[in-house]
């Protein structure tokens, strides 16, 4: 359920409801909407504030706002870092100085705000018992324009990321968490463990059943993670550990100047291969079997790619492009699933969403062509819950030699993905250990660069995309078949290589040019 209303005022006071379901000015707080009685979680949020000029608090319907001659601008975007979505007139220009103890939240933003026009949107999220309204988003405009209220422009990062203390931790988002409860557990009781905490809830995801919460701030996430997992009333608990982008490998040789190429016709019901990665900017004259686009860092938003490697592997999923030496097999449909933002990051909330929207669309392959060193407990389950549903999940094992195990290749069931070079020979780079499961020809001359030109390049990276597209052209070729018959088929057809039986560096074997023809009945 995600019920918004939304309360408008005017510098005079007057005030109308748009929509139904908005919270009520007083604790405890009971909102009638779509026949339901919802009961109001009181949560308490203290935002990031930097050097701590400005202070914003939210619990529930409540509001704590303090500040000293602050841009207003500037108060709002703590409103903004607590997910609350903030438009404003670019023109207004004003410092204000408040502070306002718990009150109610209409109440304290109009003190902030007025003379000036304000209209605050309220969502629900889903509780433990029952659901939790939560602001959506505040508009400020001056008296009679509303309509020059832009979405505000800060110059925070996306993501706050942190090692925790010493600096040598796992990476993570600062001061969030991802949590789950045990059954039974109630809106009160979690309430109380918000508060206990210090903590606010952000966001939840119903499907996984993980509710992200923010920490106040100087809290050392890892070990507040820690204690959290502790608590009785919880399932489980982890600090929302982000993950960079590998750098690319470009390699010596001629750039790519091959001429766009239209996409090959394929049946828009064959099996989808979803490329979790940085988005799909094709370059111009290019195209490709492609199902959707999707932005998991920003829903609603573009799936855009800023940086060039998820175009690259899209192109290699698809069979628009092909590895150096190989040969026309067939085409897959894509399904473009940004994941990583501008800065090339991700977290662990945005991948449950990329896969929770991955399986919702009915893909049957996700290629994930980048990995961790750190584990964790919820993207293991969503993957987990991927291959239950039908979907065979391919990852890469990494470009760094190290032969320490990455995330998600090492988890169960994901194919882990090493990479060759045109001789039949691991690629130099290409990590290795007992969770390579094949290894594919790595190294492709790509009509889009990754933070570069256009050229050859090389990595697992891959070599991952396009051992998913010939999953995803086997299963076209045998409808009907299950995700376990597919894997079965890509192994029996694989070539030994290395030292006898599995190997480190090709685990089952080598997916060469007669491991194609096998696969594929070529």
């Amino acid at each position: 359920m995600n019920t918004r209303a939304q309360r408008t005022r005017t510098p005079e006071g007057r005030g109308r409801t748009k929509a139904p379901g908005c919270p009520c000015p007083s604790l405890p707080v009971r909102v009638r909407s779509a026949g339901l009685l919802l009961c109001a979680l009181c949560v308490f949020v203290l935002s990031a504030t930097g050097a701590g000029a400005a202070e914003v608090q939210l619990r529930g319907d409540r509001a704590v706002i303090r500040a000293e001659g602050e841009p207003l601008a500037a108060v709002l975007a703590e409103f903004q870092r607590l997910g609350v979505r903030v438009r404003m007139d670019p023109d207004i220009d004003r410092r204000v100085t408040v502070d306002l103890g718990a009150r109610d939240t209409d109440g304290a933003v109009r003190a902030l705000i007025e003379p000036l026009g304000y209209a605050l949107s309220w969502t629900v999220l889903p509780g433990p018992e029952g659901t939790i309204p939560r602001l959506d988003e505040i508009r400020v405009f001056a008296p009679g324009a509303a309509h020059r209220a832009v979405p505000l422009k800060t110059r925070t990062a996306r993501l706050t990321l942190s090692r925790g203390a010493g600096g040598k931790g796992p990476l993570h988002v600062d001061r969030e968490v991802l949590l789950t409860l045990k059954k039974g557990v109630s809106t009160g009781e979690f309430l109380q463990r918000l508060a206990k905490w210090n903590a606010s809830l952000v966001d939840a995801m119903p499907q996984w059943g993980v509710y992200r919460i923010r920490l106040p701030p100087g809290a050392d996430t890892l070990a507040v993670a820690a204690a959290i997992r502790r608590d009785p009333i919880v399932a489980g608990a982890e600090a929302n550990y982000a993950v960079r982008m590998p750098a690319g490998t470009a390699m010596s040789g001629a750039a790519s100047t091959s001429a766009g190429t239209a996409a090959a016709a394929v049946d828009p019901s064959s099996p989808r291969v979803a490329v979790l990665d940085t988005g799909l900017s094709l370059p111009a004259g290019w195209s490709i079997a492609l199902a959707g686009a999707y932005d998991a860092t920003s829903p609603g938003g573009d799936a855009a790619d800023p940086v060039g490697h998820g175009t690259q592997m899209s192109l290699l999923a698809s069979g628009a492009v092909l590895p150096d030496g190989v040969a026309a097999s067939g085409a897959a449909q894509v399904l473009a699933v940004r994941t990583f933002d501008a800065d090339g990051v991700t977290s662990n909330w945005d991948l449950l969403r990329a896969v929770g929207y991955s399986i919702d669309s009915g893909a049957r392959v996700v290629s994930l062509s980048w990995g961790t060193d750190t584990p964790s407990d919820f993207v293991r389950d969503a993957v987990a819950s991927a291959q239950e549903q039908g979907l065979v999940v391919v990852a890469a094992v990494g470009n760094e030699a190290t032969g320490k195990a990455e995330y998600p290749a090492a988890y169960d069931g994901v194919i882990g993905v090493a990479a060759t070079v045109p001789s039949g020979q691991p690629w130099e780079n290409s990590n290795h250990g007992d969770f390579v499961d094949l290894a594919a020809p790595g190294t492709a001359q790509l009509p889009v660069g990754y933070n570069g030109p256009p050229g050859r390049y090389a990595g697992t990276s891959a070599a991952t995309a396009y051992t998913a597209g010939l999953i995803a052209q086997w299963m076209t070729r045998n409808p009907g078949a299950t995700s376990a018959q597919a894997v079965e088929a890509l192994n029996a057809s694989l070539t030994d290589a290395g030292d006898p039986g599995r190997d480190p560096k090709y685990g089952i074997g080598a997916l060469d040019a007669n491991a194609v023809s096998k696969l594929l009945g070529h």
